[in-house]
């Protein structure tokens, strides 16, 4: 009887112990919420393309072989592009404006959309002679007034291969 008494009041002691050693932990605040659906309306300035080879990544090449900055090979620094809504807040109209005639990957002008599962991980852009799918390389705050979207190059064999794939980043007009 007596071994059970010491052993309750020594479990009584330790839980003592952690109760009163328990401090409140205060975090900072989190901050505004990412929303690439807001984000994405607006007025866009292209400010880097930069090419990624998978096939070289994938194989173990060297770095200066897997990237290249193609912003500067052709006139990119005039390119901007405006979304706007349509009211729905998940799709619109988009319009690049190109004065130094370079290389678009996708139609100039066309409607948008997002899709992929529900979630709002993907651009539909749909133009008069063909039909685009962009991912969103990375999700930023709208008050960062940044982009990032990703443009994959495939082929097909049975599944969906990428063999190179271009990241956009622009800055808020």
């Amino acid at each position: 009887m007596k071994k059970i008494i010491t052993i309750c009041f020594a479990a009584f002691i330790v839980l003592c112990l952690f109760a009163t050693s328990c401090k409140k932990i205060s975090y900072s605040e989190i901050g505004e919420s990412i929303s690439v659906e807001k984000n994405l309306i607006g007025n866009w300035k292209l400010d880097s393309i930069i090419q990624v080879d998978q096939t070289a990544a994938d194989k173990g090449f060297p770095a200066f072989v897997q990237k290249l900055n193609i912003t500067t090979l052709f006139p990119y620094n005039t390119v901007s592009v405006k979304f706007t809504d349509a009211g729905t807040g998940l799709s619109g109209t988009y319009a690049f404006t190109n004065p130094g005639n370079a290389p678009l990957f996708v139609a100039p002008t066309g409607n948008f959309s997002f899709f992929e599962n529900g979630a709002s991980q993907r651009l539909k852009l749909v133009g008069t002679t063909r039909t685009d799918s962009i991912d969103f390389a990375k999700a930023y705050r709208v008050s960062e007034n940044k982009l990032a979207l990703r443009y994959n190059r495939a082929f097909y064999t049975g599944t969906k291969k990428v063999f190179v794939y271009y990241d956009f980043n622009f800055s808020r007009n």
